[in-house]
């Protein structure tokens, strides 16, 4: 898909914008719905878009460029940038900061989630529909064999799923999918991406974090009531307290929030 295809999408898309980085605005359902209006055999990327991406991006002008120029889409994989948006209306540091802590309040009330769409969710979404229209799809990446169990997770679910390869690593580009899901981890996953995305033979490439952590059963995903006040990235680090310095970007990508207007 050449820039000018990529540019013809977002101008259908309802958008919003942080750092330059373009963030689709609607629900998943929209997005779906988006993604059938536009198939072809053009391949479409869809990175999925966390305050954790947003750090940093703004330290790395390669990565920032492939997530502004690079990609079909960008969702909102995060609350915190929901939550970011909202506040960053605000001209006055003083006003983002009261207003900061009212809707952080409503979040963790459930609210302001209708354009949220996390990269596990989308996966599981896009394996219903792979099903249900007889599309293939290819798993890579992962610790293990958790490429594999995912791929055992979906066809547990999904019965007429046609899974055409589930690998860690060694991804053969002669192979043909609809549906390929990058799990290689934050900015290594996109980077990959946009380095052969040319030689992929897909209608869509996603790089979807650790889903194949959660979906492969190795990692417990937080419940429903705790995802939905937002705090599903606390959860993980309670059941992986290794990864504690990871999240020091979270306080950090508030303080930019609260101290700087978005520009």
């Amino acid at each position: 898909m050449t820039n000018k295809d990529r540019g013809d999408i977002k101008k259908d898309l309802k958008y919003q914008e942080m750092y330059g980085i373009p963030l689709f605005g609607s629900s998943t359902g929209s997005l779906l719905k988006l993604m059938e209006e536009k198939w072809s055999k053009q391949v479409q990327w869809i990175a999925t878009v966390n305050p954790e991406f947003v750090m940093n991006a703004l330290k790395d002008r390669q990565f920032i460029n492939l997530l502004i120029n690079k990609t079909t889409i960008n969702v909102v994989d995060g609350v915190g940038l929901v939550w970011g948006n909202l506040v960053s209306s605000e001209q006055l540091t003083v006003n983002r900061i009261i207003k900061g802590l009212k809707i952080g309040v409503e979040i963790l009330m459930g609210r302001h989630r209708e354009t949220l769409i996390t990269g596990a969710d989308l996966m599981d979404r896009m394996c219903q529909v792979a099903e249900e229209k007889k599309r293939t799809v290819f798993f890579l990446g992962g610790w293990g064999d958790r490429a594999k169990h995912t791929a055992e997770y979906f066809l547990k679910k999904y019965p007429q799923l046609k899974v055409v390869g589930a690998e860690p690593e060694n991804y053969d580009f002669k192979i043909k999918a609809d549906y390929l899901f990058v799990a290689l981890g934050m900015k290594k996953q996109e980077e990959w991406i946009g380095a052969n995305i040319d030689k992929l033979k897909v209608n869509l490439v996603m790089g979807v974090g650790r889903s194949f952590d959660y979906y492969s059963g190795d990692l417990k995903r937080a419940p429903e009531w705790i995802r939905k006040m937002g705090m599903e990235w606390l959860f993980s680090l309670l059941m992986e307290p290794k990864r504690w310095r990871r999240q020091l970007v979270l306080p950090k990508f508030i303080f930019k929030i609260l101290m700087y207007n978005i520009v």
